[in-house]
């Protein structure tokens, strides 16, 4: 039978099964230990009640080994848990406690390692770590997709092709201006996900069990506030109004908001190219990252861009989970907090997968089939429609039945049969169809 560190920790593991409890999560709550007992140490110092220096090292040298990831195998308890928290932070009370023991130490897991504080206060504020940093780290990838569609966009600039509307030929517009509207929304993604980091950067930390600070001096917490920001290295602020920030979780709901987000757009973007890919468009090549198939060895799969979607859409479907759980807290606490925790580290790690996908995997090796783009371009109805205004809507619309007849394979066969059907000029002919400025929207 497996040894717990605690009596509680054991009974935790009993009730919400085995862990492991994610790394992130140990580092992030010991973090916030770290902080507290700093804080708590200098208050005790000045008023009564500083730990004596032996128990003082001790508690700060097993603090910091949990937060360095040398006893993840102490950490038993699953996210999926009732009790908002508590039996993370017991697991973490008793872990430093069976650690100092090891060291000759002898400390309580409440009145020493959780001095001053609440499972309330402190482990929502190790969730708002988690929650920042993963901000922040999806704003990165989003930023760096944007960047590679913007060298899209630059590169192709003068690569015509068929623009479409409800999967019809519609007007002719650049490559370059389809990777500019590819871009477009992981612009405002980047704008949505930098502004959510003022709304996240609240902690409850001092607030105790309601918010009302019961048990926690004034001076240690502001000290344990300016401690935790110099441990995490995070912008990291106290909120003004505590009660509400230990039972509101509307911050979380809007940051799942804005994840959804992206994997909204993430997903447009991946069927776009998944069209484009197609054997039946073929306009675009996906790269060919591995056997497509047992026994097809001419085939290849859009594997990338499948993988990418399906991420993108258990990320919106944890979305709606989170805010399911935030609308369902009660009273002066919602207790769902660590499965809205479980929810957001999922959305991160999915979108982290999701992005660098198709950045690192998609984009870089994409190909362009010039030639299919010019002969799908001179076939379509796409020109024709940007020569109405020169040649009238009459005058194309009779002429377009015939381009479904007998195809032009090319530029070239376009503009004969504009000089066979319509009587111009060649030198006439040569002017109207020219691509490139007729998909800058400009008049021939």
């Amino acid at each position: 039978m497996k040894a717990f560190v605690g009596d509680q920790t054991a009974l935790a593991a009993a009730n919400w099964g085995g862990g492991p409890t994610p790394r992130s999560v140990i580092r992030a709550y010991a973090q916030v230990k770290l902080a507290a007992l700093t804080a708590a140490q200098e208050y005790g110092r000045t008023h009564g009640g500083a730990w004596d220096e032996e128990t003082w090292s001790t508690l700060i040298r097993v603090l910091t080994a949990v937060r360095d990831g040398q006893h993840d195998d102490l950490f038993v308890v699953p996210l999926a848990q009732g009790g908002a928290g508590t039996s993370l932070n017991m697991n973490l009370n008793e872990a430093a406690v069976f650690l100092a023991a090891q060291l000759g130490v002898e400390i309580h897991p409440l009145d020493d390692v959780n001095r001053h504080q609440s499972t309330n206060d402190t482990f929502p504020t190790a969730v708002t770590i988690l929650a920042y940093e993963g901000l922040v780290a999806t704003e990165t990838l989003v930023i760096r997709l944007q960047e590679e569609l913007v060298r899209g966009e630059k590169a192709w600039a003068t690569q015509v092709m068929v623009g479409r509307t409800e999967l019809q030929d519609a007007l002719p517009l650049t490559l370059g201006q389809v990777f500019a509207g590819w871009a477009g929304p992981f612009e405002r993604d980047r704008w949505r996900l930098n502004k959510l980091r003022e709304r996240v950067r609240t902690v409850p930390l001092g607030g105790t069990a309601v918010g009302t600070g019961f048990g926690a001096p004034p001076a240690y917490v502001f000290s344990a506030e300016k401690h935790l920001r110099s441990i995490t290295g995070l912008p990291l602020a106290r909120s003004q109004n505590l009660v509400d920030e230990i039972s509101h979780l509307d911050k979380y709901s809007e940051l799942a908001g804005g994840l959804r987000q992206v994997a909204e757009n993430l997903v447009h973007l991946c069927q776009d190219l998944l069209y484009y890919t197609s054997s039946a468009v073929g306009e675009l090549g996906h790269p060919r990252l591995q056997a497509a198939s047992s026994q097809m060895p001419a085939k290849t799969n859009p594997v990338a861009l499948e993988y990418a979607c399906g991420l993108a859409l258990s990320v919106q479907g944890e979305a709606f989970k989170v805010s399911q759980y935030v609308q369902a807290g009660r009273l002066q606490l919602n207790p769902y907090l660590p499965f809205v925790l479980e929810s957001l580290l999922a959305m991160f790690s999915s979108l982290e997968k999701a992005l660098e996908a198709v950045t690192e995997k998609v984009l870089p090796g994409l190909l362009v089939h010039a030639g299919v783009l010019e002969a799908h371009l001179a076939s379509s109805q796409a020109l024709l429609n940007a020569l109405a205004p020169t040649l009238g809507y009459d005058r194309v619309a009779r002429l377009s039945p015939l381009l479904v007849q007998t195809p032009p394979r090319s530029l070239a066969e376009l503009k004969a049969l504009l000089v066979q059907e319509l009587g111009l000029a060649p030198d006439e002919a040569e002017r109207l169809v020219d691509p490139l400025l007729l998909a800058q929207g400009r008049q021939p």
